[in-house]
């Protein structure tokens, strides 16, 4: 289990400048590109859209973006409120509209710090546990069996399917072995991915 930053957006104003930062789940560092572009499609008048991520369970996999701002100004501030709240999973973007007057680098560094810090203070945090995903086909005799395993398990069945085999997918904690389980009946089940609930 890991915690992240619930997805939430908080808005601050500084000398007429606006900082919106916007939080959301990721699922690896790829993801931050989703979440920049969507907001420069709904910002398209703002000066900067500037970011810090953790992508991974440890918080190796980290990165900062200052888009423009001066160097160290924003980025990396937005990451610093990121990893002092040990948040993991997590990207957190501020698009910035100029407001006419300069704040200088320390003026910059503290109100996207504040930003982000505030936006995890109010989104708030979550634990959530990593999933697998499996697609599974079976007999029409071998079903209840599979079904009875399932329901004694903390797994979701969804998108059942008769036709002459039963298939249906899995979602199953990681923690769960539920190729173990399944196999002593003789199903076998096909990982198809992973997601954090």
């Amino acid at each position: 289990m890991i915690t992240c930053v619930n997805d939430g957006e908080y808005e601050l104003e500084i000398k007429r400048s606006r900082f919106i930062a916007v939080s959301r789940h990721i699922g690896t560092r790829n993801d931050v590109k989703a979440v920049v572009d969507e907001l420069r499609r709904q910002h398209p008048d703002a000066r900067h859209v500037c970011y810090g991520f953790i992508a991974d369970e440890k918080g190796d996999d980290f990165g900062y973006d200052d888009d423009g701002e001066p160097s160290g100004t924003a980025g990396k501030p937005i990451y610093s409120a990121l990893a002092a709240s040990g948040a993991r999973k997590t990207a957190i973007a501020v698009v910035r509209y100029f407001g006419g007057v300069k704040l200088g680098a320390g003026g910059l560094t503290r109100a996207y710090r504040e930003s982000a810090a505030q936006l995890i203070e109010n989104a708030g945090i979550r634990t959530v546990e990593r999933y697998a995903v499996y697609g599974v086909t079976c007999g029409g005799d071998v079903y209840k069996k599979a079904m009875s395993v399932l329901r004694a398990s903390d797994c979701s069945v969804e998108n059942i399917v008769f036709n002459a085999d039963a298939r249906f997918t899995v979602t199953a904690p990681v923690s769960f072995d539920l190729e173990h389980a399944l196999s002593a009946i003789g199903v076998k089940p096909q990982k198809i991915s992973e997601k954090y609930m």
